[in-house]
C-alpha cells in the first residue's frame, strides 16, 4: 500500500515536472527575441545591484526610486553616447561607397596599380556596381537595425526596472529553487560578478584607449579625420581579434592609393604592434586581473556569446564556458571524488 502510494506521488511529480518543463519552453521560445534583451538588462543589475542595496536597506529609499535612478544612470551612461556615435556615423556610412568617396577612387586607384603590374582588371564597372549595391543593401540593414536597437534598449529597461525593483527577492527566489549547496552557489556568483566586471567596464575602457593611441596614429601618418575613425577603430574593438584591424588596415590602403607608401606601411606596422596589442594584449591582462580566466575561454567564449545571444554574449559567452567548466568540477568533487576516497583510503592501508 505504501509502495503505491510512493509510486503515486512520484508519479504526479514527474507529469507536474513534465508540464513545467513544456509550458516553460513555450514561453521561452515564444519570447526569445527578448532574451538579449533580458541578458543585457541582468548585466545591468549585477553591476548597479550593491548600489541599489545600499539605498533600498541603508538610506531607506523606495523601491520604484531607486530603480528610476539605475535607470537615469544607464540612459546617461548607454543610450547618450550610442545616439551620438550614430549621428556621426551614419552620414558618413550613406556617402561612404558612392562615385565620388574616398573608397570608391582607393578601389579604382588600387586596380589601376594590380594592372600595371599584372595586367589583370578586378574593379571594372560592372564589379564595382555590384560592390556599391552590396553595400547599400548592408547599409540600409545597418540603418534598420540602428532603430530597433532603440527598441531592445527600451525593453531592457523594462526588465531592468523590474529586477531592480525586487533587489533581494530574485536571488532569494532562485536559492531555493536550485538544488545545490549555498557554497557553490556562491561561486556561481562569483564568477557572475567577475565576468560582469571583467568584460562592462574593461571593454569600454580598451576601446578608449585603443580609439584614443589610433587617432594619433592616423594623424601622425596623415590619414583625414583622424579624430573621427580613431573614434569608429574604438567602436570596432568590441568585435575580438580583429575588431581595430577593420578599420586601420583599410586607411592604410587609402594611403597607399594616393601614393604615401611609406606612410602607409608605416600605418601597418603601428596597427599590428601597437593598436592591435592594446586590444589582444591589455583586454586579456585587464580579464586576467579581475575574472582569473584563462585568455582562450575569452576568446572562445566571446566568439561563441555573440552569435548566440548579440552584444550581451561579448560577457554571457565566457560566462557560459566559465560555468560549463565549474559545473565539471563540482560533479567531479561531489561524485568521482567520493568514489575515489575510499579506494584511496584501502590503499593505504
Amino acid at each position: 500500500m505504501m509502495l503505491k502510494k510512493i509510486d503515486a506521488a512520484l508519479l504526479k511529480q514527474i507529469i507536474l515536472v513534465v508540464c513545467i518543463t513544456i509550458i516553460g519552453g513555450i514561453i521561452f521560445f515564444s519570447l526569445i527575441d527578448f532574451f538579449a534583451d533580458f541578458l543585457g538588462a541582468l548585466i545591468i543589475y549585477v553591476l548597479f545591484r550593491p548600489i541599489t542595496k545600499y539605498l533600498i536597506e541603508k538610506r531607506k529609499w523606495k523601491r520604484g526610486l531607486t530603480s528610476l535612478l539605475v535607470m537615469l544612470i544607464t540612459i546617461l551612461l548607454l543610450v547618450v553616447p550610442l545616439t551620438l556615435l550614430f549621428n556621426m556615423f551614419i552620414p558618413k556610412l550613406q556617402h561612404l561607397f558612392s562615385d565620388s568617396s574616398v573608397i570608391t577612387q582607393t578601389l579604382q586607384t588600387l586596380d589601376n596599380k594590380v594592372y600595371d603590374l599584372s595586367g589583370q582588371r578586378f574593379m571594372n564597372p560592372d564589379n564595382l556596381k555590384s560592390l556599391q549595391i552590396s553595400a547599400a543593401d548592408y547599409i540600409r540593414g545597418f540603418l534598420s537595425q540602428s532603430i530597433s536597437v532603440l527598441g531592445d534598449i527600451g525593453i531592457m529597461l523594462l526588465f531592468l526596472y523590474y529586477l531592480l525593483s525586487n533587489t533581494g527577492k530574485l536571488e532569494r527566489f532562485v536559492v531555493k529553487l536550485l538544488p545545490v549547496k549555498q557554497s557553490d552557489l556562491a561561486r556561481f556568483t562569483e564568477e557572475l560578478k567577475a565576468q560582469t566586471f571583467s568584460n562592462v567596464l574593461g571593454a569600454p575602457v580598451l576601446a578608449t584607449l585603443q580609439g584614443l593611441v589610433a587617432a594619433l596614429g592616423y594623424w601622425i601618418f596623415g590619414v583625414n579625420e583622424p579624430l573621427f575613425w580613431g573614434i569608429i577603430t574604438g567602436f570596432f574593438s568590441f568585435i575580438p581579434m580583429v575588431g581595430g584591424a577593420l578599420i586601420w588596415l583599410p586607411s592604410a590602403l587609402m594611403l597607399y592609393s594616393t601614393g604615401s607608401s611609406y606612410e602607409a606601411l608605416a600605418l601597418i606596422l603601428y596597427g599590428v604592434f601597437v593598436i592591435s596589442m592594446i586590444d589582444n594584449v591589455l583586454r586579456f591582462a585587464f580579464q586576467k586581473k579581475f575574472a582569473d580566466v584563462h585568455p582562450l575561454i575569452t576568446v572562445m567564449g566571446v566568439i561563441l556569446g555573440i552569435k548566440l545571444f548579440g552584444l550581451p554574449g561579448m560577457i554571457f559567452g565566457p560566462l557560459l564556458i566559465s560555468y560549463f567548466l565549474l559545473l565539471t568540477s563540482i560533479y567531479k568533487e561531489q561524485f568521482l571524488d567520493a568514489q575515489l576516497d575510499p579506494v584511496t583510503a584501502e590503499s593505504t592501508d
